[in-house]
Order: structure tokens, then sequence, then C-alpha cells
């Protein structure tokens, strides 16, 4: 069974047309004409309710069996109905060529799909995401950016995908722009790489991958047979870093803090005009000065929080009252839907944090946010930097911004000689590699020291180790009683305590953690000697 119909559908009648009754094949029937907006004339029958007309399709429909023997309705788009008649042959030699098994299902309804748009797939694909909990802003970005280089590549159909244009299109976004083009500056290969890793992703779920927790499988609705973007080549977004954060001293982070503490009422206070320009003598009311010096204070904490937590932007920004806990051992409760990877986590807060998060929100409903952080926050925070006098940007291009508040937790977690598994927890990093190499500024760290703390060799005599006198590090070495070593060889130091964020009296005297313990390392060494 197969052929082409048009089919038919009811509009309301229009305001101007006339009713009028006609005998068709010998039945009465009333029909209504009215002239459209290019002018003609027009006709359309009456329903049996006389409310609505009747209305036939301009293009031809086909009505066939499929391989599975389904009466199935596909819209030809043809208008012609030889072209539909061409379109009808093709579907019913895939019904046969199905029934004979040389083609399977997955295939049949694989040609199905290459008759919808590429960017109704790319929708699907979205909802899929929001199905599964994908953070919002992720999904936006993938929406964007998938939309975005399907139109550069000029891609209408999924038989359109193709590797070498999404590569050419990607070429062009990194090419530096000629002296006549007004153009965004090139990307870098950490947004290159974004850019696949989000088609390839697209792919698999075209051809069939689905995640379920972080197991996946092959069984969901298949568009393509197999993904065109699987193995395409990444760059080295190592080699082409935009942006590196820069960890702050203790030094500039007490002055960030105190710079933030004061500036909203400051601001408030400056004048901007006259021969007393810069001066803080502009007249404030106290309720106004009493708002001024909360923000301030608020701004201050935020930068804190940020600073002895390692919290995210997103994380602290979703924050309530009610994850907070101020018990024996005070804590944050970040929830799965509001932690980047969605597993839910546990951070401790140290005690001098934990009093002034205590007495921030004291009296406050524990479904409020703990802080109202700004989408402008970056914004605010250049501003404090500049107030403070310290420069955004080092002479290495290396950026201070709020992300690098984080990366500051990182380094000096390590500078208070932290062990790094203990870092890697704290940072909620599934990689240590993560936490040691990206989010540790090496340049804060004391290697002069720990070099220092390596045992010399002396020339002095027959050869042996001997440790550097003085106290100059966390190694302690203890000699090994041997006869064959003068007693006076035996030296005996001891472990130096690190302590953390020294000196840094807005955050605290002491470290993230208490102080430890160094490391005890028995040292012995018995040399021979030439005969």
């Amino acid at each position: 069974m197969a052929t082409l119909f048009k089919k038919q559908f009811t509009k309301p009648i229009p305001a101007d047309a006339k009713i009028t009754t006609r005998t068709v094949k010998g039945e009465s029937k009333r029909f209504a004409q009215w002239t459209d907006r290019k002018g003609k004339r027009r006709t359309a029958e009456l329903t049996t309710s006389g409310k609505r007309i009747k209305v036939e399709a301009k293009s031809w429909t086909a009505k066939y069996r499929d391989g599975e023997g389904l009466v199935c309705e596909v819209a030809t788009g043809c208008r012609d109905k030889q072209a539909a008649m061409s379109v009808l042959d093709d579907l019913t030699t895939r019904a046969e060529l199905v029934k004979a098994k040389v083609l399977s299902l997955d295939q049949d309804r694989i040609s199905d799909h290459q008759r919808i748009p590429l960017p109704d797939h790319i929708a699907a694909y979205i909802e899929h995401l929001r199905s599964r909990g994908v953070n919002s802003d992720r999904i936006k970005t993938t929406e964007t950016r998938l939309l975005q280089s399907a139109n550069g590549c000029r891609w209408r159909w999924l038989f359109d995908l193709s590797v070498h244009c999404l590569e050419n299109y990607l070429g062009t976004l990194t090419e530096e722009p000629k002296d006549d083009e007004a153009i965004a500056k090139p990307v870098s290969a950490s947004v290159y790489n974004g850019f696949v890793e989000l088609w390839v992703a697209f792919g698999f779920w075209c051809a069939g991958k689905r995640m379920a927790g972080k197991r996946s499988h092959r069984n969901g609705e298949k568009r393509l047979l197999t993904n065109p973007f699987e193995g395409m080549r990444r760059r080295d977004a190592k080699q082409d870093r935009r942006r590196i954060a820069r960890a702050m001293t203790e030094d500039e982070l007490s002055r960030l803090l105190d710079a933030a503490r004061r500036r909203p009422l400051d601001d408030a206070m400056k004048i901007r005009t006259g021969p007393r320009t810069g001066e803080l003598a502009a007249n404030v009311s106290e309720d106004r000065r009493a708002k001024l010096i909360r923000l301030g204070h608020e701004r201050s904490l935020i930068y804190k929080t940020f600073i002895l937590t390692g919290l995210r932007a997103d994380e602290l920004r979703t924050l309530t009252i009610a994850d907070l806990s101020f018990d024996d051992v005070p804590f944050i409760k970040l929830r799965r839907s509001n932690e980047k990877n969605r597993r839910g986590s546990t951070l401790p807060i140290r005690s001098d944090l934990a009093a002034d998060l205590h007495g921030w929100t004291q009296g406050r409903e524990r479904t409020e946010k703990v802080f109202d952080v700004p989408s402008g926050i970056l914004r605010i925070m250049n501003r404090d930097l500049a107030a403070a006098g310290i420069d955004k940007a080092d002479a290495d291009g290396f950026v201070v911004h709020i992300h690098a508040l984080r990366h500051s937790f990182g380094t000096h977690l390590s500078r208070a000689g932290v062990a790094p598994r203990v870092a890697q927890a704290a940072m909620r990093h599934s990689d240590i590699g993560l936490t040691m190499n990206v989010y540790t500024d090496a340049r804060l760290l004391d290697t002069a020291k720990a070099v220092e703390s390596l045992p010399i060799i002396r020339d002095d005599g027959p050869r042996k180790l001997a440790p550097n006198p003085g106290e100059v590090g966390e190694l302690e070495s203890i000699s090994d009683p041997s006869d064959d070593l003068p007693s006076d060889d035996k030296t005996t130091r001891k472990a130096r305590k690190t302590r953390g964020f020294t000196g840094f009296q807005e955050v605290g005297a002491t470290g993230f953690e208490p102080a430890t313990s160094a490391s005890r390392t028995q040292r012995s060494t018995r040399l021979s000697h030439a005969p």
C-alpha cells in the first residue's frame, strides 16, 4: 500500500467571507467566498458545523508500509506530484530493503533523521542535557557554541557534519586579525578544544551513546551510524595559555581585604570636583554610612571566604545559611546541585572564618543566601585591586581575578607544608596533577630554603655526607651510630615547624591547617676508603 494525498485541515472563516450554497454530486454544500491579501478570490467548503472552512495542504503526503509493516505518513514537502512520487518510491524501496534484511532497522531510522534540520537535532540534544541535570550555564554555552560553529560551517543537515569543515572554521577563530579587519581577538587553544569536545559529545549522542551516572551505553536513539568527530585532534592548551592566574602573596591578600572593606565608604566620601578633589570629606548620612560599612564588610568577607575555602564563584553565590554548620568542627556542606562536579562535598572552615561567618549570618533565615555575590564581582574586584595598589597583571602576564583566589588557596596550602594528597582533597580535584601544576604557583614556593635543607659534601679529609650547619629546613638528620665514624659527627637538628599565611592578620595568624611536626628523616652513610 503506497499512495499520495494532500492533507486537509480547518481554519476560521475569514471575516469578509460570503456564504453560498451549491449542489455537488446531488448533495447541497455550503461554501465561503472571500478575497485574500493578494486580491485573488478564494472559495472553500464549510465544515459540517458551519463554523470553519476546509483547507487543503499545498504539498503532498506519502502513505506507505515501512520495513516493520507499520503504516507511515511522511510529508514529502513537494507540491509537484511527480516529485512527490519520486520520494514515495525511495521510501518504499527502503522498506523493501529492510524486509530483505539488506538494511537494518537502525539504518532505516537513521535515514529518517537525515531529513530533519540540524538545529532541531541540536535542540533535542540540549533538552537531553537538561533532563540529565547539567548546569544551566554549561547548557547555555553548549547551545551557543554548537549553533555558532554550525552556522560558521554552513551545516544544515546531519550528513553535512565534517571534521575538515570544523577544523577550517575553528582555524579562522584562532588566526590573528589583519590590520583592516575589525574582528575579535583569536581564541586560545583551550577554547578551540572546548568547541571540539562539544561536537565530539554531540556526535556520540547522535550515535546512540548515553550516560548513566559515570557509566555509558550505546542503546540510545541513533541518528548517525558513527561519530564523525571521534578522534578529532586537539591543540596543546599548555603551550597557548591565556589569562594565567597569579596566586597572591600574604601581604597582597591583606591589602585586598582592607581595601574592599574601606572602599564603599571612601568612594561615597571622596570629593570629585573643586579644589578639595580627592579628599574624604563629603557628607554622608548615618543610614547610608551604615549601609556602606556593611557592604564593605560583606565584600571583604566574600574575598576571605574565597581565599580560605577555595570555593568557586558560583558555589559561593548559591551557598545558603542552612549549608553552614558551626558545631565543634565547623564546616560547609556543598549540595550536589551547586557543586561543579555534582558530587556534594563537606569543607572544613578555619575557626576565625567560622567566627566571622557565624556573626554575619546570626539572626537571619536559614533559606537566605550567605552573601549577595553580584554578577559584576570581577569588575568590583578590579577596583579593589587598584585601591589596594595591586597590579592586576604582573610582568610575566599572570593575572589576578576571582578564580585566582582559588589558586591562592592551593598555593598557600603547599607553602604551609600540607601534603599534596590532602591539598588535592581540599581543592576537590580528581587529578593531583591539576592541584600541583595548575593551582599551585611555583613562584611563591620557597625553593631556595628547600635546596638549603639538602645535605652537603665536605672535601676536608675522608669523604662523607654531613648536614649543613644551622636550622635550615624541615629535614632532621640523625647519624648512624657506627664505630667507623667519629662521635662528634653525630648531629641532630630539631624540625622546623611551617606556618602558612604568616603575618596575614586579616585572614589569620596561622595557616590553613594546624601546624604539624616535620617529618623525621634518618640518614646514614658509610663510605669506603680507597686502598
